[in-house]
């Protein structure tokens, strides 16, 4: 595998490729999934059996850690190996996205709304997604489509980098919208 600059995957050495050295702890396991097996080991043995036996089962010997001492070798299929090597890369380069929550009433300050759609603005611009939730107190639920316009005007201040991805939603007390990133 050529060496791309955004990829740092680095590729262990396999069978001949390994560094010669008298003695290396070999680990073989019969179940891929975990489970131990009888046919599990783990041996210190000299690196030309350790060939051997590999060359036996029909497997690789793969460099698992080149700085132990004595290195680890594993025996394993290489083209399996190099896969879930690859599979596991690029599942922790995942972004993963938060779901921030922000806070609002009926009768809040414009002030203090220009202060969370900031806020609401650098959590869109991070990637992630977020949860505006409307508090409303006693009798403000009776009148809750009314009250409902802080919450739009709100929605309508962050329209720039965010949209929302449904309606409100009523849920007792409260009334829940998720915004997320504007396309570009």
């Amino acid at each position: 595998m050529a060496k791309n600059q955004k990829d740092d995957f680095k590729e262990p050495r396999v069978n001949e490729g390994i560094k010669a050295v008298p003695t290396v702890r070999v680990v073989y396991k019969k179940n891929t999934n975990g489970e131990s097996s009888d046919e599990d080991f783990v041996k210190i043995m000299g690196f030309g059996e350790a060939r051997r036996l590999a060359e036996k089962m029909g497997l690789d010997l793969v460099e698992v850690s080149p700085s132990a001492i004595p290195p680890v070798v594993k025996l394993c299929d290489y083209s399996k190996y190099l896969y879930d090597l690859k599979k596991a890369e690029k599942s922790k380069n995942k972004v993963t996205h938060k779901l921030k929550e922000i806070s609002i009433t009926a009768n809040i300050s414009e002030h203090d709304m220009q202060t969370k759609a900031k806020k609401v603005k650098e959590f869109i611009e991070d990637g992630d997604k977020v949860k505006l939730i409307l508090f409303l107190k006693g009798r403000e639920v009776d009148r809750r489509d009314e009250l409902k316009k802080s919450l739009y005007f709100f929605i309508e201040m962050v329209e720039d980098v965010a949209v929302p991805e449904s309606l409100p939603k009523d849920e007792g007390n409260r009334s829940i919208v998720i915004l997320k990133a504007k396309k570009k």
